[in-house]
């Protein structure tokens, strides 16, 4: 389960409707050229609120493969490939830069952009999770800044959580493997986000039950 699932359950369904448009194994650059972002743009409303999350699956290979990578950072550097699969060049930029996309479109649209660093990974070293704050999470948090977007540390405040219960009983909040979560963890990540929500100044905080 993803915390889209549950996100739902902290408002009250007769005034707050969640549109989950996430797709497992999606990068950025991967969500965007399969159109998926598109289709998400399309349907924003004015005074619309939107989560973006981004971060699991960006750091693979950029041009084989999967091709789900972009540049590491969140700057405005871009490269050209040659991709594998499709046997065309492509720009690629960086992860910021494609998050900062997400963003400007979303407020073009008149809707509300709420960013969030991504779900930590059930990673123990020294009896201490695996934290994104110098990688992913420093990025996402960079591209909030610039334009102006919420930004909620859900890897931060879901990371203490699992500290505080420990290695042996964090595995219980995870699905099989180290990323992907339960139906405990998802629902602890949404309670994380609502709780996020509510240390910022967006309105959307004032319709959490």
């Amino acid at each position: 389960r993803g915390w889209g699932m549950m996100l739902g359950s902290f408002f009250p369904s007769d005034k707050v409707v969640v549109s989950n448009h996430a797709a497992s194994g999606r990068s950025t650059k991967s969500f965007i050229n399969e159109k998926r972002w598109a289709r998400v743009v399309a349907l924003i409303k004015p005074g619309d609120y939107v989560f973006i999350q981004f971060g699991h699956n960006d750091g693979g290979d950029i041009n084989i493969g999967k091709a789900r990578g972009e540049l590491h950072g969140s700057g405005d550097e871009s490269k050209v490939f040659l991709m594998e699969k499709t046997g065309k060049y492509q720009v690629v930029y960086t992860f910021g830069w494609y998050l900062r996309k997400f963003i400007r479109d979303a407020q073009e649209k008149g809707a509300i952009p709420i960013v969030l660093s991504h779900t930590p990974r059930n990673k123990w070293k020294n009896g201490q999770i695996e934290r994104n704050s110098e990688s992913y999470g420093k990025w996402t948090r960079e591209a909030a800044e610039a334009t102006g977007a919420y930004f909620i540390d859900l890897n931060k405040i879901s990371a203490d959580k699992l500290e505080k219960v420990g290695i042996k009983k964090a595995v219980t909040y995870y699905n099989h493997d180290h990323t992907h979560t339960s139906l405990k963890g998802a629902h602890m990540n949404a309670k994380s986000i609502a709780e996020g929500l509510k240390k910022t100044d967006c309105p959307l905080k004032n319709y959490l039950k």
